[in-house]
């Protein structure tokens, strides 16, 4: 190989180490500028998994049985008294069959509760911690929707 050629061959491989290593860093800023692996995968979700979906239709919802209106009791709303237990599991009361510590902590009062009202045996919260749950039950909303998805520390 004569110098000529070793000169041009060197100026390619130097070009295209120089090439290799911009695009390096800008992929590098670029995924940090982006979120990092999540904001990557969100950008990703947005612009290359995107579906576009029908409109919203009107729902024509059924018409609930007629009142009774002979003792003048189907005219008011009824009571509704919601109980939330922090960290209470299925399995946490003797009424269904656990209970704390095998069994041997009754739980009698939450038991006559259940049972003479209604027992939601299958539920979600919407949150894992209380503080967001509770205020998904307030609002109807997902905590994270109007930021309150962590439990405050003071």
């Amino acid at each position: 190989m004569t110098a000529l050629t070793q000169g041009r061959r060197s100026s390619w491989l130097r070009t295209l180490l120089v090439s290799v290593v911009a695009l390096a860093a800008l992929g590098t800023a670029g995924f940090y500028a982006a979120g990092g692996r999540v904001g990557l995968t969100l950008l990703m979700v947005k612009y290359v998994l995107r579906k576009d979906y029908a409109p919203t239709r009107e729902v024509q919802w059924q018409a609930g049985p007629a009142e009774v209106q002979s003792t003048g009791a189907g005219s008011r709303p009824p009571n509704v008294i919601l109980i939330v237990a922090d960290d209470l599991g299925i399995n946490d009361i003797t009424l269904h069959g656990g209970g704390i510590a095998g069994g041997t902590v009754p739980t009698p009062n939450i038991d006559s509760i259940a049972q003479q009202g209604v027992n939601f045996r299958v539920g979600y919260s919407g949150n894992a911690t209380c503080a967001p749950s509770r205020a998904a039950l307030m609002t109807g909303r997902y905590a994270t929707r109007f930021g309150f998805e962590f439990t405050p520390n003071s």
